[in-house]
């Protein structure tokens, strides 16, 4: 889910490969004769991915005349696995997209050829977050500390956010750029005073090395969401099966969000882990329904405040340009208000 900065010369030149569009290979189903849409998608196993997950494993794909494929990213990015046409819908973080799209245009691509957002898919809401030393029990106090958090990259902006509720910045801090993993490791190493990290470091963190978790994402609303992009030539052509696809993770949700433990059951291998913990790790994420897209979406909706949010931080840092409009990278034709 986390963007590579220097591929995108790599970005750029695959850019030609997709000009004439991804095309759907189409099934018949022997069961209901109606014709299914094999729909390629790739997902890390991250919690806010179950639905995805329960899709396929209950059914539920095959009720919207699709058929979803989940192939695993490894080394490529989003965006590029978008615009090779080697997936037709995608899921990443408002941030690693927006930051794309920013070397994308640097690069002299036309906004009219750019991947677009048609939904919003899941937030964290405690997932990530910072865990400091025990003696550290306010986010005021990480003034002067040495906290972790990777430069540019979602917990850069998560650990921005996390400081103003306390009225510091990142300048305020000794900053270590790390990645997550690399963060959450070193703390429970003992080398840092606090980090910004996730799952399953948080909870060792505080279980292993007795730190205190100081602030989360179930504390700062919108601070990290993913969304779904597709190609800018499919969100032209408005096909069929991106409407059914959107109906189907609407039809998903539902189902996690009043079948948990039935869910969980059916996802747990691909988690690597009990059902139990699948279902705990639930209460760290919310999945968005098709409700919350309209609201969010729609003309003066909350996610245009927020794109400009992290357009001003990357700015800021001087990882943006300020003259992008990500506002004309929405679109929210596959909505429908039910």
């Amino acid at each position: 889910m986390r963007k590579m900065r220097w591929m995108a010369w790599i970005l750029m030149a695959v850019l030609v490969l997709s000009s004439a569009g991804c095309s759907q290979e189409e099934e018949a189903s022997e069961s209901s004769g109606e014709e299914i849409a094999t729909v390629r998608t790739a997902y890390s196993p991250f919690i806010g991915g179950i639905g995805i997950y329960a899709m396929v494993e209950k059914g539920l794909d095959a009720n919207h005349n699709i058929g979803l494929e989940i192939g695993a990213y490894g080394n490529t990015s989003t965006l590029m696995a978008v615009l090779t046409g080697d997936v037709d819908i995608a899921f990443t973080t408002i941030q690693s997209y927006m930051t794309s799209i920013n070397a994308l245009v640097e690069e002299g691509t036309a906004v009219e050829e750019l991947p677009k957002i048609v939904y919003l898919h899941n937030e964290s809401r405690g997932a990530d977050g910072i865990v400091a030393t025990s003696d550290i029990t306010t986010v005021a106090d990480l003034s002067g500390k040495t906290v972790s958090a990777q430069y540019g990259e979602v917990t850069h902006y998560m650990l921005a956010q996390a400081l103003a509720t306390a009225g510091l910045t990142v300048d305020d801090i000794n900053f270590m750029d790390m990645s997550p993993s690399r963060g959450g490791a070193a703390f429970i190493a003992g080398q840092l005073d606090a980090a910004t990290t996730f799952d399953p470091y948080l909870t060792q963190a505080v279980t292993e090395a007795g730190g205190n978790l100081l602030i989360s994402t179930a504390d700062l609303e919108r601070c990290i969401f993913d969304v779904c992009i597709v190609s800018a030539d499919v969100a032209e052509e408005k096909p069929q099966w991106l409407y059914d696809t959107l109906a189907a993770i609407e039809e998903s949700t539902q189902y996690v969000m009043n079948n948990l433990t039935e869910a969980s059951e059916l996802t747990a291998s691909t988690f690597e882990t009990t059902a139990e913990e699948v279902e705990a790790m639930c209460s760290t994420v919310y999945l968005y329904t098709m409700a919350d897209n309209v609201e969010a979406m729609a003309e003066g909706g909350w996610l245009y405040d927020t794109l400009a949010n992290i357009q001003d931080f990357y700015v800021s840092i001087g990882e943006m340009s300020d003259a992008i409009d990500f506002s004309q990278l929405v679109d929210n034709d596959f909505l429908t208000a039910e």
